[in-house]
């Protein structure tokens, strides 16, 4: 049986054609990925099979019955639930409020009866083998966690087709690999999943046939077994795509240390330790990467470089100044440009204009600021430059970056960042989120930015992404650096024992 099909569905904004007759089939029990670039229309493809978008020309056909869905109410009610990519959970509800918020069962008419809530989300975790507490806090879990409970509030409803929304932009590897594993579980237990992603290693090991969409269109379908990642980027991307970007740079290893961090430490607000005695230096033309599992101090060490955090003991010097817990203004002042860890709480505002967006903290620049009043002018400017120069693809020039696509407003702070050409740049998690011909050229344009003479600290949770552009590699595991690596002379293994803060000596022991 046919569980989705849409027939010429058509979404129009405007002038600007997001979906253009698009038709597709997602068959029973199956598991089908989605694709395409940036922008290409894929979540309001999946926005309208959840009701929160009405198509402006075509038909949705659930169980081979044409709907209506006017509501996500609506799409729950046909059986269809979905994932989003940013989280809809209350962080200060438990697992069990979370998974029954809205369909809370009560007692005597109007208490809530929490003894048979706890009960039966404890049924639905055993049910399909989820790892969660239902007592725990939403803010006291993992983010791979949080998403189990996403799913889970949708299995409750009884949904038997679930749509992930670039379900695994936040995961860490591990993570990814368990929710992989999830799903599989949850198709043998006979639902039908759809799956956003630009993510082409998880497209190959997960699903059973593709569907890649570009500039609003369906340019292919076919089963997952008669393709590869080669050729799906090729059609996602409309010319040929190098998947992993090497960095052929040399650098000198006499260079000019320009930024050293020595024996810097920090603890969190109960008191322990998240950076802990860490030293480390960056040369001119050098891209240090940092890796490690996420939630090892990465983002804490992140926020001590950008000011967003202060160290409790060490120092830390630029071109030889101590610049120890100055503000982050004064950082971006001294020449360090900042690409934040999360892009819609550190980087962007999303009510902004783009050409705002495009100037924000360096503002009070000449080029753009004179006697206190913006050059409106010249912001326009800096803005039409920025998305010729990183091929932002927008809507409208004058929109806000709430109307752009994850990997668009990325690539804000991307030019943002390298057009004011600091002498080093805090990358973190530059391409989370981001497609891959995106991927592609944001790489490309660190290395360029390296090649100059410039300096990279490069953090990522995709541990390719370090290998491949990374001069030198220091690894973090509990806040502490386990070992310092140079990609072009180990191997995954050695990393992954130093993620875990295990010595090639202590196993061999």
């Amino acid at each position: 049986m046919n569980m989705i099909q849409t027939i010429d569905l058509t979404k129009r904004f405007g002038d600007f054609t997001a979906n253009d007759h698009i038709s597709l089939v997602v068959k029973e029990q199956e598991i089908k990925c989605i694709v395409g670039e940036n922008g290409a229309g894929k979540s309001t493809l999946m926005n309208m099979l959840y009701g929160l978008l009405e198509p402006t020309e075509g038909k949705i056909l659930i169980r081979e019955k044409e709907v209506n869905l006017k509501s996500p109410t609506d799409a729950i009610a046909n059986g269809i639930g979905m994932v989003h990519q940013h989280f809809m959970l209350v962080p200060s509800l438990t697992v069990f409020e979370n998974i029954l918020l809205g369909a809370e069962i009560k007692k005597h008419k109007c208490l809530i009866d929490e003894k048979t809530e706890i009960a039966k989300v404890q049924e639905l975790i055993a049910q399909y083998h989820f790892e969660l507490n239902p007592m725990d806090k939403i803010e006291d879990i993992s983010v791979g966690s949080r998403q189990r409970v996403e799913i889970l509030k949708m299995l409750y409803r009884n949904v038997d087709i679930l749509i992930l929304d670039e379900p695994t932009a936040v995961l860490t590897p591990q993570e990814v690999d368990e929710l992989m594993v999830s799903l599989k579980n949850l198709k043998k237990q006979g639902k039908t999943i759809v799956v956003i992603t630009h993510k082409l290693r998880e497209v190959m090991e997960l699903s059973d046939s593709v569907t890649v969409i570009k500039h609003g269109k369906v340019i292919g379908n076919m089963e997952t077994k008669d393709t590869n990642e080669q050729e799906l980027a090729q059609m996602m991307v409309g010319r040929n795509v190098i998947l992993t970007v090497s960095n052929n740079n040399m650098v000198d290893e006499q260079a000019e240390i320009i930024y050293k961090a020595d024996h810097i430490s920090t603890a969190n607000i109960f008191g322990k330790k998240v950076v802990d005695n860490m030293s480390f230096c960056v040369r001119k033309g050098e891209i240090l990467g940092i890796a490690g599992v996420e939630g090892n101090g990465q983002s804490e060490l992140v926020k001590i470089m950008s000011g967003l955090m202060e160290t409790t003991e060490g120092t830390i010097s630029f071109h030889g100044e101590n610049i120890t817990n100055i503000w982050p203004k004064e950082i971006r002042n001294k020449g360090i440009g900042i690409i934040p860890e999360d892009r819609y709480a550190q980087g962007l505002c999303k009510e902004m204009s783009l050409g705002d967006n495009i100037i924000a903290g360096y503002h009070s620049r000449k080029d753009v600021c004179r006697r206190g009043i913006l050059q409106r002018k010249a912001i326009n400017s800096k803005r039409d430059k920025g998305i010729k120069d990183f091929d932002i693809r927008v809507g409208d020039m004058n929109g806000t970056v709430a109307a752009l696509s994850g990997g668009n407003a990325q690539k804000i702070i991307v030019s943002r960042e390298l057009t004011a050409n600091p002498d080093m740049l805090i990358a973190c998690q530059p391409t989370r989120g981001v497609d891959i011909g995106s991927i592609e050229a944001i790489h490309k344009h660190l290395l360029e930015y390296a090649k100059k003479g410039n300096a990279v600290v490069l953090i990522s949770s995709e541990l390719s992404e370090i290998m491949s552009l990374s001069d030198r590699v220091i690894v973090m595991c509990k806040g502490k650096i386990t070992g310092e690596i140079e990609p072009r002379d180990t191997n995954m293994m050695k990393v992954g024992l130093l993620m875990a803060g295990i010595h090639e000596e202590e196993k061999n022991e």
